[in-house]
């Protein structure tokens, strides 16, 4: 008794599409929160100890994952208090005096993110880059009211 059969192809494909995540926000209220700069408590902001500085505090970094080389944009608003070209304010209501301070990228604080002025990067290989920010408080000559001083940075991330 003859058998009979046939082959076919079957074709399998993807297309990898580029794209990326956000890996260490957190959500409240419907934004995405990417942790807090905290300088701390302090007396004063004259004396000669030396810049005052903070680092994003988070569970983990805040950690851009994508397909190797896609580029992609920084860029960090001037908060509720506005500010300039690299200085940013804390206020603490109306009639203080505002406390500039400088949003970096780097640990040694020799980067700083200008206001509003996107930094361009590319995804490295291993598919994932992260952004750390860093703040500083450089040593002031007015002596400010005591109170809580905050601002509230927006940041965008395009790519």
């Amino acid at each position: 008794m003859p058998v009979w059969a046939a082959e076919y192809e079957v074709e399998v494909r993807v297309t990898v599409e580029r794209g990326c995540q956000l890996i260490g926000s957190t959500r409240n209220a419907g934004i995405e929160s990417l942790g807090v700069l905290d300088f701390g408590r302090i007396s004063r902001l004259d004396s000669g100890s030396g810049p005052l500085n903070a680092a994003l505090l988070n569970q983990r970094v805040p950690r851009l994952e994508c397909n190797p080389d896609t580029t992609y944009q920084l860029q960090i608003d001037g908060g509720q208090h506005g500010g300039t070209g690299d200085v940013r304010y804390l206020a603490n209501g109306p009639r203080a005096l505002p406390i500039p301070y400088r949003i970096y990228r780097d640990a040694a604080r020799l980067v700083p993110l200008p206001v509003n002025v996107p930094v361009a990067g590319t995804v490295p290989s291993s598919g994932s880059v992260a952004l750390p920010l860093y703040a500083r408080i450089e040593p002031l000559k007015q002596v400010f009211a005591a109170g809580h001083y905050s601002d509230v940075l927006k940041v965008t991330l395009t790519w």
